[in-house]
């Protein structure tokens, strides 16, 4: 049996910019198809799902309840559309009831006067029979429509968010199992990503320096073909298909990063990187290269194993 946490990333495209009587039926029902591919499927412990809102939330549990009664009775809800300034939050996670429990921790809110950036929420994931906690943040950072990739205000997100994982997390534990996971609209390469929120792809700089943090979505920038396909695949060319994009149509800004700890295996879980990756269109049961598309976006998903000492 597997007694590690696979965690799932998707963002639904559902709100906050739509309201619930534009989504429709149809487009429920179609999330919901693929929420129980996640949960069924790919086998998710814990479903991170980004642009939800109240009242969608509502409406897609309704609905899958009615179209997948069973999976839907295996997962607890927590939503959290908390308020921060003039905006919300629009997360909500699903984890498995016979377990993993996840519990809500803190809003991590860039305030500059009356200005206030949403920059993450801090969770904690534990097995019901008793683990190490995991420090879950997630995380959906400004479009580059509202924010240019060149734009400092970019780059200031993401070394506050350093800084507040350095004061909150590193201060009392040398070794914190740390995932950030989310739709950061940067790219790994990215300077808000590898230079300021310091997210490598190098093993070996963070076995020198163990508050590196490592990104194994670097290797999900290619879309070098092969017949392995699924859990086997070693690369991906992106998670979200931009149709304007001048030199590629493919971008990963769908990640999830891990501390050193999760990494090595240094306290209690370790990342099985060959089962972190990006949901295939035939696994989640999606089109995302369409002109009539519905969503936007592919799901990731990351495995942690649990380590025995």
């Amino acid at each position: 049996p597997d007694t590690g946490i696979r965690i799932a990333w998707w963002n639904t495209r559902l709100a906050p910019a739509r309201a619930i009587a534009e989504v429709g039926d149809d487009v429920l029902a179609a999330t919901a198809d693929v929420l129980q591919r996640l949960m069924d499927v790919v086998r998710a412990d814990i479903i991170v799902l980004g642009e939800m809102s109240d009242p969608v939330i509502k409406a897609l549990r309704d609905k899958l309840r009615d179209g997948h009664p069973q999976a839907a009775a295996r997962y607890a809800w927590l939503p959290a559309c908390q308020q921060a300034g003039r905006s919300r939050f629009s997360v909500c996670i699903l984890s498995r009831k016979d377990y993993v429990q996840v519990a809500f921790k803190e809003l991590i809110l860039l305030v500059n006067g009356k200005s206030v950036t949403k920059v993450g929420q801090l969770f904690v994931a534990t097995l019901l029979e008793g683990s190490e906690r995991v420090h879950l943040i997630v995380s959906h950072w400004p479009s580059r429509l509202h924010l240019d990739r060149q734009d400092s205000g970019r780059t200031h997100i993401a070394a506050f968010l350093r800084h507040w994982i350095e004061d909150h997390l590193f201060r009392f534990s040398a070794q914190p199992n740390i995932v950030l996971v989310g739709d950061f609209n940067d790219e790994p390469f990215d300077e808000g990503l590898e230079r300021y929120l310091r997210a490598t792809r190098d093993h070996d700089k963070i076995k020198r320096n163990p508050k590196l943090f490592y990104n194994p979505f670097w290797r999900h920038l290619s879309s070098f073909e092969q017949r392995l396909i699924g859990e086997h695949r070693s690369a991906d060319p992106g998670t979200y298909v931009h149709r304007g994009g001048r030199d590629t149509w493919w971008r990963t800004f769908d990640q999830l990063v891990v501390s050193s700890a999760v990494l090595f295996g240094k306290a209690g879980w370790r990342l099985d990187e060959a089962s972190t990756r990006v949901v295939s269109e035939e696994q989640a049961g999606i089109e995302i290269r369409s002109a009539q598309r519905i969503f936007d976006h592919l799901p990731i998903v990351g495995h942690i194993e649990r380590q025995f000492t």
